[in-house]
C-alpha cells in the first residue's frame, strides 16, 4: 500500500512528497523499524518517540508520522495526535479487519477477564469459532494498535468469526482501539484503581466512557444499579446505542434468564453477574438463548477467579485475583457465605509502584470483611515490601492480623492457623505465575504454593 493511499484512507492530509513509498508496516518502536515502515512518533510516559526518529530513519523507515516539525529527508506526515493516528493507520493498513469479525469489547475495573473467558467458553462450546484477548493471553490487557489490528487480520485469515477482548482504561486513554468496530461493548463496574496513571477517579471514568460511543459500536451491555454503571448507560443511550441493562439487585435473586431456567455453576455473586454479562453478549453475537443456557451449566472457573481448593479434612481455600478494595470486598462477602461455623481468613498485599492511595483502603476492607488477616507482599516491584505493608496497616484499627512479608510463609501461617471449618482467601495474584521483587521475576503461583503446603501440613489426615 502506497503512503498516499494509506493517508487518504484515514483522512490525514497528504503532502506532495517527492516519493510515494510502499508501506509494509506501521510501527511505533524505533528498535524494530526497517525498510518499508511508517514510523509513528509516540510521546510516552518515560520516552518520546520523536527523540528516536533518527534511529528509525537510519534503520530504513520509509516515512514518519510526527506531532512536530522534524528535519528528515523522508516523507514527514504531521498530525495532532500520533497515538490516534497510529491506531487509525494500523487498522486501515491491516484492511480494517474488525469489519470482518464480530468483536465484543469489555471494560470495567473488575470482571473484564472473567466475562471474556466465560463468553469464549459459551461460544466455543456451542460450535462458534472464537478467540480472546486480555489479561490471560498477553503482557498487556489490550495490545498496542499495530499488534492488535494485525492479530485481528490473522484471526480473520484463519476463519475466526468472533473475538472477545478486554479493553483497559489505558488503552482507551491511549487510543489503542480507535479504528476498531465492535459488535457490542460492555461495562462491568468502576471503582478505585490505576490512580497512579489517571489523576482522579473521574478521569479514570472518562477513559472508560470513551468506549460507549457510536464510533465504536451500536450496542452496549451495562451493569447498572451503581453510579458509574448508570452514567455509562445514560452516555450510551445519548450516543444512540441500544443498551441492555443488568441490575444486580434483580438478577442475583432470579433463577430465570430470558424466560429460561438457568443454573450458573459458581458460588460467588460477582461470578454470577459476570456470567449474565457474558450471556447477553453471546445473545448479541447470534447464539440462541436455549443454547446459551445449556452451555452456561458447563462453564468452568476462570483461572484465579474465586478458584476453590476443597477437601473434607482441610479448610476451604479460595484463590482470587482481587486487588482493588471493591473486588476484595466482593470476594470476602462471597467467601463468608461458605464458611459456616468457621472463621474467614484473608491473606493479601498490594502491588508496588501502583496506586498507593488504595493500600489503607484494602486494609480496612480486609479487616471489615474477614475474621483474621495475614498481611503480606504482592508484587512489590522496586518498592520495599515492608513499606507497602506499613501503608496497608494504616487502614487497620484492630489487632486481628499478622504480618509476614514472605508470601509463601504468609500462606503457611494462614493454613496452620486454620481448621477444617475455616475459609482462607488468598487474594491479589490469582492466575499469575510470577512475583516481581526488586526487578526480578520469581516463580510463584498461589494455587501451587497452597496445594504444596496443604499436602505437607495435612498429609496425616489424607
Amino acid at each position: 500500500m502506497r503512503l498516499s493511499e494509506l493517508l487518504e484512507g484515514v483522512g490525514l492530509r497528504s503532502e506532495k512528497f517527492l516519493v510515494d513509498p510502499e508501506i509494509q508496516r506501521v510501527v511505533h518502536d524505533s528498535r524494530i523499524a526497517q525498510k518499508g515502515d511508517l514510523f509513528c512518533c509516540i510521546p510516552g510516559l518515560e520516552y518520546d518517540g520523536h527523540d528516536f526518529v533518527s534511529d528509525a530513519v537510519e534503520a530504513g523507515a520509509s516515512a514518519v508520522v510526527s506531532e512536530r516539525p522534524l528535519n528528515i529527508e523522508i516523507p514527514l506526515v504531521r498530525t495532532e495526535s500520533a497515538r490516534q493516528s497510529l491506531a487509525q493507520l494500523s487498522s486501515f493498513h491491516a484492511g480494517n479487519p474488525s469489519r470482518d469479525l464480530k468483536i465484543v469489547g469489555v471494560t470495567g475495573t473488575n470482571g473484564k477477564t472473567s466475562v471474556v473467558h466465560l463468553l469464549e467458553q459459551i461460544l466455543s462450546n456451542s460450535g462458534h469459532s472464537v478467540r480472546s484477548s486480555g489479561t490471560l493471553t498477553g503482557e498487556r490487557t489490550t495490545p498496542e494498535a499495530p499488534e492488535l489490528q494485525n492479530q485481528f487480520s490473522t484471526w480473520h485469515g484463519q476463519g475466526i468469526e468472533n473475538v472477545a477482548m478486554e479493553v483497559s482504561s489505558h488503552a482507551l486513554e491511549q487510543f489503542r482501539v480507535d479504528g476498531t468496530e465492535f459488535e457490542a461493548v460492555a461495562f462491568t463496574n468502576l471503582s478505585r484503581d490505576h490512580l497512579d496513571y489517571h489523576r482522579s477517579l473521574e478521569e479514570y471514568y472518562k477513559a472508560k466512557e470513551r468506549l460507549f460511543s457510536n464510533n465504536f459500536s451500536s450496542k452496549a451491555v451495562v451493569v447498572i444499579g451503581q453510579e458509574f454503571g448508570d452514567r455509562i448507560a445514560a452516555t450510551a443511550l445519548n450516543n444512540g446505542l441500544e443498551v441492555i441493562g443488568i441490575n444486580p439487585k434483580e438478577s442475583l435473586i432470579q433463577d430465570k434468564w430470558r424466560g429460561h431456567e438457568i443454573r450458573i455453576p459458581f458460588e460467588a455473586d460477582f461470578m454470577v453477574l459476570n456470567t449474565l454479562v457474558a450471556a447477553e453478549l453471546a445473545l448479541v453475537l447470534g447464539v440462541g438463548a436455549t443454547e446459551i443456557v445449556r452451555e452456561i451449566e458447563k462453564l468452568v472457573p476462570v483461572p484465579g477467579r474465586f478458584e476453590m481448593i476443597t477437601k473434607d479434612f482441610i479448610p476451604t481455600v479460595i484463590i482470587d485475583y482481587a486487588h482493588t478494595p471493591e473486588a476484595l470486598e466482593a470476594t470476602l462477602m462471597s467467601a463468608r457465605k461458605l464458611k459456616g461455623k468457621g472463621d474467614l481468613i484473608v491473606v493479601f498485599g498490594c502491588g508496588g509502584e501502583r496506586d498507593k492511595g488504595k493500600r489503607p483502603l484494602m486494609g480496612k476492607v480486609a479487616e471489615d470483611g474477614a475474621d483474621f488477616c495475614v498481611v503480606t507482599s504482592d508484587n512489590p516491584r522496586e518498592e520495599p515490601a515492608m513499606n507497602i505493608i506499613e501503608e496497608i496497616l494504616s487502614g487497620l484499627e484492630n489487632n486481628d492480623f499478622l504480618v509476614e512479608a514472605n508470601r509463601k510463609d504468609a500462606i503457611e501461617l494462614a493454613l496452620r492457623r486454620a481448621n477444617k471449618n475455616d475459609v482462607i482467601v488468598i487474594a491479589g495474584k490469582g492466575h499469575e505465575t510470577t512475583q516481581e521483587i526488586s526487578g526480578r521475576l520469581l516463580d510463584f503461583n498461589d494455587r501451587e504454593v497452597a496445594e504444596g503446603l496443604i499436602s505437607e501440613i495435612f498429609r496425616d489426615e489424607d
